[in-house]
């Protein structure tokens, strides 16, 4: 019988949250143990999420910037682009970044197992190898689940990897299609209806809500749907969809529920996600699950059972890499005692990957008026800046939310180029409790997008200067 290992922490999932739940176990000189039931490392984030979609992005997006001749430079491209050529990039940014995850696992003394798990208690684990090798038990002080999620397959999508994907076998199509039907306008579809218009693919965006994106600040939203319309991308609102059939090997039919026949050659189906957190025999150690399988957890990620934790995807909102990250440092800090007077941050920035890019942190408009929040607003359009005409990319906005009184700020709201990356400065003032004076005051390198922050600065006093009249 084989010798019952034990470990200080066990981690499931090798995702980012799993990544860096083990790294900063190892960190705190601690005997750490990876469990991940695939060969690959990485989990859905590198190898069919975050990763491939935004490397997926950048291609197409320096291609259609080229193709427009932006900067005067006529360059003659081949008339159809392969999925092969565009998937390139993408393949590239996979082997290197799973190369480099498996190194430093390496050198912190990670111990990786490839194989599934069952809990036999909350310190007890069952380990089934991959390579089918007898199953045997390690045993732990504190677990952390971060397996992550699925595209969820409604039964009535014909799913056949051919002409109807889920936003994983998306990425596997071997010819681009001619008309692409999204079925879902969250997240992943408008990042994918983004994607397939900027190819110059036709594009038809279904969303059960009138809206798309309700969790972003209207005004956004609006502006995105303006900007995605002028992609051609057809944005079918409040529709449901009541059946898909496959005419034939090119052509399918969506049919809304309001009669309406939607001919195309490809469907995804981006219906929303649900949790991995199925065969790991949770009910044993009494670990409650909710809806669509999320695992249930306190403020400090620990399930019904303290020493367990759980965090990223397989808790729910707003299940990105970003925010997965920083639950599992959390997590881990807390377990050990280590956490001293850190808290978790209260604000998170937001991230969306549409053309253009959408960003947020803090309250949205609608959100401090249903509260009933007193609040002034501050705009730059990208236009009005020198750095966005140099770039060829003057769409673009850039919003603060802010107190009238104390001018602190409520909120930070941008569509444009880079606008996941200009959200961090708003967000550390936010964080240390900064005022758009801040904005005003500092000296920005030019020209730089980052100019926007002290225009809208700017334009948020102006408007206090003229309701004080």
């Amino acid at each position: 019988m084989q010798e019952i290992i034990h470990y200080d922490i066990v981690v499931i999932g090798s995702g980012p949250a799993g990544e860096k739940a083990a790294m900063q176990a190892s960190k705190l000189k601690k005997r750490v143990a990876l469990i991940e039931k695939l060969p690959r490392l990485g989990g859905a984030s590198l190898h069919t999420g975050t990763v491939p979609s935004k490397s997926l992005r950048e291609t197409v997006h320096h291609l259609a910037l080229l193709r427009q001749q932006t900067h005067g430079i006529d360059i003659k491209f081949k008339e159809n682009l392969t999925t092969k050529e565009l998937m390139h990039r993408k393949e590239m940014v996979i082997q290197d970044q799973e190369s480099s995850l498996r190194r430093n696992f390496e050198k912190n003394h990670i111990t990786v197992i490839e194989g599934t798990i069952r809990f036999l208690s909350s310190t007890r684990l069952e380990i089934h190898p991959s390579n089918e090798d007898d199953k045997y038990e390690i045993t732990s002080d504190y677990t952390i689940i971060a397996t992550g999620s699925s595209p969820r397959r409604p039964k009535w999508a014909p799913f056949d990897n051919e002409c109807v994907f889920d936003s994983d076998t998306i990425l596997e199509i071997k010819h681009l299609p001619k008309k692409v039907t999204i079925i879902g306008a969250g997240v992943i579809g408008c990042e994918y209806a983004s994607i397939f218009s900027k190819m110059g693919i036709r594009v038809n965006l279904i969303a059960r809500n009138r809206n798309i994106l309700p969790f972003v600040d209207n005004q956004i939203v609006q502006n995105l749907m303006y900007q995605m319309r002028n992609q051609r991308v057809t944005l079918r609102l409040g529709e449901n969809v009541e059946d898909i059939q496959k005419i034939n090997s090119e052509e399918v039919h969506v049919i809304l529920e309001s009669r309406k026949i939607l001919p195309c050659s490809t469907v995804m189906v981006a219906a929303g996600r649900f949790a991995n957190s199925g065969g790991m025999n949770l009910e044993k150690v009494g670990i409650e699950l909710g809806s669509n399988g999320l695992i249930k957890t306190n403020a400090s990620f620990q399930t019904a059972q303290s020493n367990i934790y759980a965090v990223g995807d397989v808790v729910g909102f707003p299940g990105l890499a970003s925010t997965s990250i920083t639950q599992a440092r959390f997590a881990v800090l807390h377990a050990f005692g280590q956490l001293k007077s850190e808290e978790m941050p209260q604000e998170l920035p937001l991230g969306i990957w549409t053309i253009p890019a959408v960003s947020m942190v803090g309250k949205t408009e609608e959100e401090l008026t249903d509260a009933r929040i007193p609040y002034e607003i501050g705009i730059a359009h990208f236009k009005e800046l020198s750095r966005a005409h140099i770039m060829a990319e003057e769409e673009g906005i850039l919003k603060i939310l802010f107190d009238p009184e104390t001018r602190k700020i409520l909120g930070i709201h941008i569509i444009g180029p880079h606008a996941a990356e200009m959200i961090h400065l708003g967000h550390s003032v936010m964080y240390f409790g900064g005022t758009i004076n801040y904005f005003m005051n500092t000296v920005f390198n030019s020209p730089t997008l980052d100019e926007a922050y002290r225009v809208a600065a700017f334009n948020g006093m102006n408007r206090l200067d003229h309701e004080s009249l």
